[in-house]
């Protein structure tokens, strides 16, 4: 009675995906049949494709400043994403136990300051859980309200009385 269970579910689970399946690979044959069949001689030549271009390798990461090394963690990169919407902050980390000491804290959540506006917050639950390791690289993405960082702009992180910055916006 069990086995005939599991074998109905199974079934029941199954049918609709081959049937899926079959109907995507039917309406691709379909769409090949219904295509028109052109002679060789009336295609236009393809033109060449422009050759690749060289892609820059990853820049190594600059030597972290003394006020880095004294808290632990090194900004690695603020760049915008999601149209503008958002502002990723990557930062290294130089050491675990003063990573820990500055982060760990959740009422000292990690701010950004761009000149003179009010500061972005992160969300509440940013680095909740965090196991920091050394060289470990973390992230957190920011909602870029009133779209205050822009590429280019001085960007400055600002965890408790702390500022580590300012870094260039990318």
């Amino acid at each position: 009675m069990k086995n005939a269970c599991y074998r109905v579910a199974l079934l029941t689970a199954l049918v609709p995906l081959v049937v899926a399946g079959c109907a995507t690979q039917r309406s691709a044959e379909d769409a090949k049949a219904a295509a028109p069949s052109m002679p060789q001689a009336a295609t236009a030549p393809q033109p060449t494709a422009a050759a690749p271009q060289a892609v820059n390798p990853a820049q190594p990461l600059p030597q972290p400043s003394a006020l880095e090394t004294q808290y632990g963690i090194q900004i690695t990169q603020v760049g915008l994403t999601a149209g503008g919407g958002l502002v990723d902050v990557r930062f290294k980390v130089l050491d675990a136990a003063k990573a820990r000491a500055l982060l760990g804290n959740a009422a000292h959540a990690p701010m950004l300051i761009a000149g003179d506006n009010p500061p972005l917050m992160p969300p509440h639950n940013a680095l909740k859980g965090a196991r920091f390791g050394q060289g470990q690289i973390f992230y957190i993405l920011y909602p870029n309200a009133r779209s205050v960082v822009k590429p280019g702009a001085q960007v400055t992180v600002a965890v408790g009385d702390v500022r580590l910055g300012p870094v260039t916006a990318q």
